[in-house]
């Protein structure tokens, strides 16, 4: 019978409970109890991550067990239990010790209102892996942000959340779980590196030994830092998000999706096959996927997508842009053009949304090429081109494609 660490603990004070009832009452009788253990001996409340047991008799007992390592002591209690069951049960207490010695967890103890609170520590000490649950480990860093300049985190694997903050203290969080037992088992396959100054903070988690295995472990980073830091995250294989940063910035994933709220600064991000989203955010964007779609919303700048294979969009922009497809459709909906910009794809429909009181010199190629009549388009026009301006031409946008049509139609 496999239960958790709190099953296990609940059921030893329920043991207890039991086992101080029946030695109150002096019984002779050592037989297996047929009926739990009377109401005003024990009940049991549970609250989220805490576990409470109220109106327990003869509390002075439990007070060895504060720390929980003390478990030692049930089992001297199980010599009060038939032979039947008694190894069972030390065999769970035993269980329980090993549990609790890998995880962080605190008991409080109240003689005068006669309660036993048990709490999982979910925030651990800083600056190394704790154990907070079975099978699942916790590396917190927490350092001074006042005059930090720049953030660097590199994975070996798994997802990394980037957050801008106001607070005055930055945050590294990193959870691990998987096929790993102990911190000992995890700090065998992990190594951790942290070089933290007053200007810049770089962290790096590495594989040890056979790389294949490690993959494994899943990893989960939350990286809390100012708003206005120079960020570079890496990790090969697992997501990227970033939010509320303001400054230059660098992500990388071998695999994953890129998803980027918020921004401000000259970003580059970069996925060997997942997707890339940005949305309100204002700078200079170098977007690139080597098989995944590209989309741009609600943003300004100047924007470079470009995707072996995929989709690209560009919604509500306003800048510059350069969108680059090997065979996929482009879609772009522009609020103006502020330089002079192109869209290509190998195969693939280009559609174009423009305002039609806005200004902007066209050159369109392709298997078709559709102008709406209600922009007041002036140049030359056949089935597969048009060349021409809008409004009082300007900044130019060039669109071709090889095997797709072109469409260019009003936003409004």
């Amino acid at each position: 019978m496999k239960t958790s660490s709190w099953e296990i603990i609940v059921a030893g004070f329920i043991f207890v409970g039991v086992s101080i009832f029946l030695i109150e009452n002096n019984s002779e009788n050592l037989s297996p109890p047929q009926a739990p253990a009377p109401p005003d001996s024990i009940q049991l409340n549970f609250d989220g991550e805490r576990l409470k047991l109220i109106e327990l008799k003869n509390l002075e007992n439990f007070e060895n067990l504060e720390s929980l390592k003390n478990l030692r002591n049930l089992k001297n209690l199980t010599n009060f239990l038939p032979a039947e069951i008694r190894a069972e049960v030390e065999a769970e207490i035993n269980e329980a010790m090993k549990e609790f010695e890998q995880e962080s967890v605190d008991v409080i103890l109240d003689s005068e209102k006669g309660t036993i609170s048990i709490n999982r520590a979910m925030s651990v000490s800083s600056g190394g892996w704790v154990a907070v649950s079975p099978g699942i480990f916790a590396y917190v860093r927490e350092f001074d942000s006042e005059e930090l300049k720049e953030a660097q985190l590199r994975l070996p694997f798994g997802s990394i959340d980037v957050i801008g903050s106001s607070d005055p203290q930055a945050k590294l969080t990193i959870q691990a779980s998987g096929q790993v037992s102990t911190k000992e088992d995890l700090t065998s396959k992990l190594n951790t590196v942290a070089d933290i100054n007053p200007e810049t903070a770089h962290f790096e988690i590495s594989t040890r030994g056979d790389q294949e295995s490690e993959h494994n472990i899943q990893l989960q980073a939350t990286l809390q830092i100012p708003h206005q830091v120079e960020v570079n995250s890496t990790t090969n294989a697992g997501h990227i998000s970033s939010k509320d940063i303001d400054g230059s910035q660098f992500y990388k994933t071998s695999g994953g999706h890129i998803t980027l709220i918020n921004l401000s600064g000259e970003i580059i991000a970069e996925t060997g096959g997942g997707h890339i989203a940005i949305t309100d955010s204002e700078g200079g964007f170098r977007l690139s996927s080597k098989g995944g779609n590209i989309r741009a919303e609600n943003s300004t700048g100047s924007l470079i997508m470009k995707t072996s294979g995929g989709n690209l969009q560009a919604y509500d922009f306003s800048g510059s842009f350069e969108a680059t497809t090997k065979g996929g459709n482009i879609e772009l909906r522009l609020l103006d053009i502020a330089g002079n910009s192109n869209a290509s794809t190998g195969a693939g429909s280009i559609t174009i949304w423009f305002p039609k009181n806005g200004n902007a010199a066209f050159d369109l190629s392709g298997s078709s090429v559709e102008i709406g009549p209600d922009l007041n388009f002036q140049g030359s026009r056949s089935s597969g081109a048009a060349s021409g301006n809008i409004g009082n031409g300007g900044n130019s946008l060039t669109a071709k494609t090889n095997y797709g049509s072109i469409i260019l139609k009003s936003t409004d």
